[in-house]
């Protein structure tokens, strides 16, 4: 596929967060660009490794998880169409990763090398404010499922993934959607019987 055509598509959510001007968008270098196909069980960064790139997600589906001293995975995100992956925290410290993503089913994203990402903040002012903004979702992202796991009960923490993933109820496996819900697939299974029964989902 034309890597024009990724480039457009990655721009325009790039300017949900603040316009970037013409000749700023002319100057990025294109070949800093590539598409790669993930296969389902593929990993797009494994626990362990210091994260090198970051990732446009044009189709498919990726999980973030970590592991318990138990050896037990859990479920921290979800990241499918038009979203970004990366570890900027492991990045940012020049640290091994503590968590892992993985593709749930065939993907294509849009690599590029987190040196490019420093390049461009280095740039135009749009960059920091596009970086700035994206941020502040992912805090706000975070601090929501803090406070659900904090005061919210196991149906409510479920009818809001719905309400947050759409249609990933039919993509990811129940038993990483239970992970995630921080319960067993047995109650996760028990809680779809019970909103079903009350007509609140299908």
């Amino acid at each position: 596929m034309d890597p024009n055509i990724f480039l457009e598509r990655v721009r325009k959510e790039l300017e949900k967060y603040a316009p970037i001007p013409d000749d700023e968008w002319d100057k990025t270098d294109r070949t800093a660009f590539t598409p790669v196909r993930y296969e389902k069980g593929e990993h797009f960064l494994r626990i362990g490794d210091v994260p090198d790139k970051m990732g446009f997600i044009w189709s498919g589906l990726f999980r973030i998880f970590c592991i318990t001293e138990q050896g037990d995975e859990r479920i921290m995100a979800f990241r499918g169409e038009n979203r970004f992956l990366s570890a900027f925290s492991p990045f940012l410290e020049s640290q091994p990763s503590w968590y892992g993503i993985q593709a749930l089913e065939p993907s294509i994203l849009l690599c590029f090398d987190l040196q490019q990402y420093q390049r461009l903040m280095a740039g135009h002012p749009c960059w920091c404010q596009i970086s700035r903004k994206y941020v502040e979702n992912l805090f706000i992202e975070k601090e929501r499922r803090e406070r659900d796991f904090l005061t919210e009960n196991a149906e409510t923490r479920y009818l809001n993934f719905l309400r947050e993933y759409p249609g990933l109820e039919d993509r990811a496996p129940q038993y990483q959607i239970a992970s995630y819900l921080g319960i067993t697939p047995v109650a996760l299974s028990r809680i779809r019987k019970a909103l079903r029964n009350k007509n609140q989902i299908s």
